[in-house]
């Protein structure tokens, strides 16, 4: 896909980027949208990420997850974006490119409340995708 179109990519997920908030019925829930556009060097696989964190407390913690929305421009369709995809997985993986999925755990135990240290693994995940036609950017 030539820059111009990724570029359009990256102004429509602008136009939703931002914060809101919600009151439930047990607590405050805050949503994140964060539009990275991933296109720049040549490197962008897929060619634009979309996160979503999802902010809350439980059992008298915050937690916080985050999770990608990867966003591919192919002007042949999606055939080709599964290359994109297999490159973003690898590069995770190697730490060559962020992930941007965090998926919180909390541990009850112990007679203290502690902030721990975050670790990193790998997770098998399954990535459902939709085509849409490209005139959805303009």
């Amino acid at each position: 896909m030539n820059e111009s179109d990724e570029v359009m990519i990256h102004r429509r997920m602008k136009r939703i980027e931002g914060t809101s908030e919600f009151q439930a019925d047990w607590g405050k829930v805050t949503i994140t949208l964060n539009a990275i556009p991933n296109y720049a060097g040549g490197k962008g696989c897929p060619d634009e990420i979309l996160t979503v964190a999802v902010k809350f407390a439980i059992l008298g913690t915050d937690v916080e997850l985050s999770i990608p929305v990867l966003i591919e421009g192919e002007k042949s369709g999606y055939s080709n974006a599964v290359t994109d995809l297999r490159k973003f997985c690898e590069r995770s993986i190697s730490g060559e490119q962020n992930s941007y999925l965090e998926i919180p755990m909390v541990v009850i135990g112990g007679r203290n409340y502690r902030r721990l240290k975050p670790l990193e693994g790998n997770v098998k995940a399954r990535f459902t995708r939709t085509q849409i036609p490209r005139r959805m950017i303009n």
